[in-house]
């Protein structure tokens, strides 16, 4: 799945469903938010789309608790809050990937949205990705923004 998947999400710039072989319409959907251009539409979108309307919206930052990034969460929940969800956010220390998963654990999360490949190759072939490790652990569908 991997480099074949990286060269396919790389090469479009529409949102991608991942979808394990069981799917059911999202309640709980968790927001990998960083503050990039990306996160950004990726929470507006949320907030206005149809297709997310009654679901609960949980916002993570995963990093040093900065004013910063209690700034971004702010705005985050705050514009998703205006589109008509429950929100609720935090901020977490650690490596991407193992506090997006135990924050969906914890949560019953029913879909993960994230941005996708946001650093260069070179930087990916040196440590890794956050977006391929997610596919290949995750359980429940995600949805892939570029």
């Amino acid at each position: 799945m991997g480099s074949n998947l990286e060269r396919v999400v790389r090469e479009l710039h529409r949102p991608i469903l991942m979808v394990p072989k069981t799917f059911k319409r999202p309640e709980k959907i968790l927001m990998a938010f960083d503050g990039s251009k990306t996160a950004r539409k990726g929470v507006e979108m949320l907030a206005r789309s149809p297709l997310f309307a009654g679901a609960k919206c949980h916002v993570l930052i995963v990093g040093a608790e900065t004013a910063e990034r209690r700034s971004e969460l702010e705005w985050a929940l705050n514009t998703l809050r205006d589109g008509g969800h429950q929100a609720e956010g935090a901020i977490r220390a650690g490596e991407v990937d193992e506090a997006l998963q135990t924050y969906e654990k914890e949560h019953a999360i029913d879909l993960l949205v994230m941005g996708a490949y946001g650093h260069s190759r070179i930087r990916h072939l040196l440590v890794g990705s956050t977006t391929t490790a997610m596919l290949r652990g995750s359980h429940i569908p995600v949805l892939i923004l570029r």
